[in-house]
């Protein structure tokens, strides 16, 4: 910690109207080794000193499980194509983060902090004396900051609050349109013992919102109808979902003439049985690739995680807005899927904000994200986005876009064509690889073939350090050699280059 605050003192602003803050790292191995220092600035003006220390000072080390000292909490916004600190961090696979003082700016404090924990990092803060003296040290960064909100007039972030348009009643509908067999299922999977039908489940249904008593006869609301009515579609003719399969990728197209053999869905039901159609309707449509298990090659499996296109599609039903007359979109193509979801984006959250997955749990309909969670067919709040992108890498792929155009959410899933195969590669391999070897994998995927002066021209790199990583690479099977003297180069291995998933 003292380290980091030393460090600290040696930063350097980039500007000459505004103070920028003063940054310190210290980065430590799993073993407790000292793998490097930084800050902010120390080879180029802007550089934050977490990529300053993970891209330029230790990507010839492993940082995966270590430790991250840093004096003041690390950033979730960055204008693309730069990458957030937190999220940089997560990536490296740190395993602790223990930090100085939260960042005063409003669009940053406190968030570094939860999206670390989010993805399983371990978050401590620096002794009170030390956290003392880095306030002290970046008063002037902090009175800006705090005198750039005050002409601002930025006022503080709040959470939107839930819709009311879910327990609204609809009173063209009784009992009888309700599925006893939804209904039997939601009991089932939620661990609740009541008769269907009877005085006491209706009794529980007045209680959780899903009915209301209007004129003395029991209503379905709005979330009782979604959830468990035998048609749904007759009272709410916008919830359904529209489920396509097409030939060819986006960018040729998405006619009709370019829709598959069967490839068209008009989802509707209850919403359990909605959710279970699309996923019949997933796997039998994605591509299936060969998988491998502990380096032994087992059946053939999707393409992309069940889990996650679930979370996804349960998430575009329960937080769309059902006050918009349009559906959920489910498109798959040969190289991605995208779902989307009518309805705008619940503050405090962002496009910039999901696209760092920094999530602020925020519901719009809170009684089927409730039902939905006790089903089992969603993470915890503010967990859903956040998860993605583990579960891509443990799959091999890379992580979700998400696209936002005012009307409607989009996540995108990249498939193998556009994921690099260096997001297959199996822990036990990972670990003994460094980020240049990681990232020479991706060139050679990216260029079909990748030889020697390239990667010293790249990394600056003496031909000797090049020739380790090479060799490197090859004995663990992740690239073949072609080619004799200087017209040598290599691609790919056969693992990586043949689409192989792990799992």
């Amino acid at each position: 910690m003292e380290s980091a605050v030393d460090e600290m003192l040696r930063s350097r602003s980039e500007h000459m109207g505004k103070p920028d803050p003063l940054v310190g790292v210290v980065l430590v191995d799993k073993h407790g080794k000292e793998l490097a220092r930084a800050h902010r600035g120390s080879f180029g003006h802007g550089d934050h000193a977490e990529f300053t220390i993970f891209e330029k000072l230790t990507s010839d080390e492993d940082p995966v499980g270590g430790t991250l000292f840093v004096t003041l909490e690390p950033c979730t916004k960055r204008e693309r194509p730069k990458k957030p600190c937190a999220q940089r961090a997560i990536e490296k696979g740190i395993k602790r983060a223990v930090i100085g003082i939260r960042d005063p700016n409003p669009e940053i404090y406190g968030r570094g902090g939860d999206l670390l924990q989010k993805h399983g990092v371990n978050v401590d803060y620096f002794d009170e004396d030390l956290a003392e003296e880095i306030k002290n040290l970046n008063k002037e960064f902090s009175d800006f900051m705090n005198d750039q909100k005050k002409e601002s007039k930025m006022p503080p972030q709040k959470i939107e609050a839930p819709s009311l348009e879910e327990l609204r009643s609809v009173p063209e509908a009784d009992l009888k349109d309700l599925s006893y067999d939804a209904i039997r299922k939601y009991l089932k999977l939620y661990k609740l013992k009541y008769s269907v039908p009877s005085s006491k489940l209706w009794d529980y249904f007045l209680k959780a919102k899903f009915l209301v008593n209007r004129q003395n006869r029991k209503v379905p609301t709005l979330a009782g109808i979604v959830l468990f009515a035998k048609n749904p579609e007759v009272f709410l003719p916008e919830h359904r979902i529209t489920a396509e399969h097409f030939t060819g990728t986006p960018e040729d197209g998405v006619s009709i003439e370019r829709i598959g053999k069967d490839g068209r869905l008009d989802i509707k039901g209850p919403f359990l049985q909605m959710v279970e159609i699309a996923e019949r309707f997933y796997k039998d449509k994605v591509g299936r690739v060969p998988q491998l298990r502990n380096f032994k090659r087992i059946e053939r499996g999707y393409e992309y995680p069940i889990k996650v296109i679930r979370e996804a599609i349960v998430n575009a039903l329960v937080h769309r807005d059902y006050t918009v007359g349009a559906h959920v979109s489910f498109r798959i193509f040969t190289d991605r899927i995208i779902v989307k979801s009518p309805g705008h984006l619940l503050s405090p959250n962002t496009i910039e904000r999901i696209r760092s997955f920094d999530v602020t749990p925020a519901r719009r309909n809170q009684r089927l994200a409730d039902a939905a969670f006790n089903m089992n067919l969603m993470e915890r709040e503010g967990y859903g986005i956040p998860m993605m992108p583990i579960r891509l890498k443990e799959y091999g792929l890379r992580p979700p876009d998400f696209e936002y155009d005012g009307g409607y959410f989009s996540v995108i899933f990249y498939g193998r064509e556009k994921s690099s195969p260096a997001f297959r590669i199996q822990p036990g391999i990972r670990e003994q690889l460094t980020s240049r070897q990681i990232e020479i994998i991706s060139l050679a995927w990216e260029r079909k073939k990748v030889a020697s002066k390239e990667i010293r021209d790249k990394f600056k790199i003496t031909r000797e350090t090049a020739n380790q990583d090479f060799t490197k690479l090859l004995e663990l099977g992740l690239l073949v050699r072609k080619g004799t003297g200087r017209a040598t180069y290599y691609v790919l291995g056969r693992l990586l280059s043949n689409g192989i998933s792990f799992s």
